[in-house]
């Protein structure tokens, strides 16, 4: 039984490799969902065990390539693969009656049993894809200290990568290939790259001996500003159903429920009405109020790799919440709570540049920003209120003035920061955090999808 290169059956000492390696690379597994994966395996011999234990432990797409990675790294013997390097198979091959558009090149490992793009032509034999990187020249490189991407990067540009997609590029911009050729090419550069990390993950893993070179990769730990694109959007669709459970909170009125606490009070009415005898006993709940929240967010130069997500949650907020003010700053405040923002958030990009360009030096000052809010900007603010500060509270060696955010504080009902820097990095000569966050209700780390997630639930 088995599935994917299984060498063996699902026995329990595997079973509890595959979990323990997709639960440290973020993917959440129960007692509950083991015990149903253990019934199916038994039940439905027939199935192969990769199909059932997906099945059951994989229910977002985007941890799918995870779970293929860590199916391959547990169960994929990497000697059949070396075997097939050293009997020289070929890898990048081109059908004798097609054009080539390669120009040669060197290959993988500089031209010691690597493979080029470009030494025979540019449609990939995806049977033998697993074959093109020698792992002795992973193992090098892994090693040597670089980062995931780097040695990725690395790899495709000893394979001639770049040449190779770029004389494609160039032979479909002078219409010399048909579409469906293109569309060939287009599969075989995704196939490449996914096997390339896939191999250079194996490679890591083995090199450290953890399943942390995959933790890091996973999209909720992964930083706010490396994420791909669609990684992005998996953050972005996670921060609009995080702000839908944010924008309503307990009020303080009461309503007849059907179930909730008991409501003592109409107990004893409804008691005294029927002579001492309970019928029934009767519930509340609290009628859920919309919170009012002021959101100020940094849009300085130091913010520029954390401004986008920051400024999808500000979105996100303000379609939810039915009270909000919005302020952005750099070394001044501008109120853009009336500002009509769109999905792709062009418009208000445009806006922080124009402001930007006309009325600030590009370095902030929180110090100047907190007087002015508390002087102008909020001077009406309602006791009831929750303000949320988004910024890295660097204030480029200017004065902290901290008693304008303490006046602000005494004013709200709580104060929230979330800071995109590491908390060491909170306490450098040019960051004020240490003198802001005694005047905050909770200071958070926001630098990661998961953040968020620990933040809406530690909050509300």
């Amino acid at each position: 039984m088995g599935d994917g290169g299984t060498p063996a059956p699902m026995n329990g000492w595997n079973y509890i490799r595959l979990v323990y390696a997709l639960r440290r690379v973020s993917v959440s597994i129960s007692s509950e969902d083991m015990l149903d994966a253990q019934v199916c395996l038994d039940r439905f011999p027939n199935i192969p065990d990769k199909q059932i234990l997906k099945s059951l432990f994989i229910r977002r797409p985007q941890d799918l390539t995870i779970f293929e990675t860590i199916w391959r790294i547990l169960y994929d013997t990497q000697e059949a693969v070396q075997d097939d390097v050293e009997e020289g198979t070929a890898i990048a091959v081109l059908d004798e009656d097609q054009d080539s558009f390669g120009i040669g090149g060197q290959g993988v490992g500089h031209g010691s049993g690597g493979i080029s793009l470009t030494s025979k032509g540019h449609c990939l034999d995806t049977s033998h894809i697993t074959e093109l990187v020698p792992f002795a020249r992973l193992e090098e490189l892994t090693s040597s200290g670089l980062e995931f991407e780097e040695v990725v990067k690395t790899i495709l540009a000893e394979m001639d990568y770049y040449t190779w997609i770029n004389t494609y590029d160039l032979a479909y911009l002078r219409n010399e290939l048909s579409e469906e050729s293109w569309y060939q090419h287009q599969d075989s550069r995704n196939s490449l790259i996914r096997e390339i990390r896939q191999q250079v993950f194996a490679a890591q893993v083995s090199q450290e001996n953890s399943w942390e070179p995959l933790a890091r990769q996973h999209w909720l730990v992964k930083p706010l500003s490396t994420l791909s694109v669609e990684e992005k959007d998996l953050v972005k669709s996670s921060i609009r159903k995080w702000a839908r459970k944010l924008a309503l909170r307990p009020g303080s009125r009461w309503k007849t429920s059907h179930r909730g606490l008991i409501d003592i009070a109409r107990v004893i009415q409804q008691s005294v009405q029927c002579d001492g005898s309970i019928f029934q006993l009767s519930y509340r709940q609290r009628i859920p109020r919309a919170s009012e929240l002021v959101v100020i967010c940094d849009v300085s130069n130091s913010m520029a790799a954390f401004v986008e997500f920051l400024i999808h949650i500000v979105t996100c907020l303000r379609a939810r919440f039915r009270k909000i003010r919005v302020f952005f700053f750099i070394d001044s405040v501008w109120d853009v709570s009336d500002f009509v923002w769109d999905d792709d958030l062009c418009a208000v990009k445009q806006e922080i540049k124009s402001w930007g360009r006309k009325a600030s030096s590009g370095f902030s000052d929180y110090g100047a920003v907190f007087k002015e809010l508390a002087e102008d900007q909020l001077r009406d603010l309602s006791s009831r209120a929750t303000l949320v500060i988004l910024g890295d509270g660097k204030n480029n060696y200017r004065p902290a003035q901290e008693e304008y955010i303490a006046h602000i504080s005494s004013k709200v009902r709580n104060v929230f920061w979330l800071n995109p820097l590491d908390s060491q990095e909170w306490n450098e000569s040019d960051n004020m955090m240490k003198e802001y966050q005694k005047h905050c209700s909770k200071v958070y780390r926001c630098r990661t999808a998961r953040d968020l997630q620990k933040i809406v639930k530690d909050i509300f």
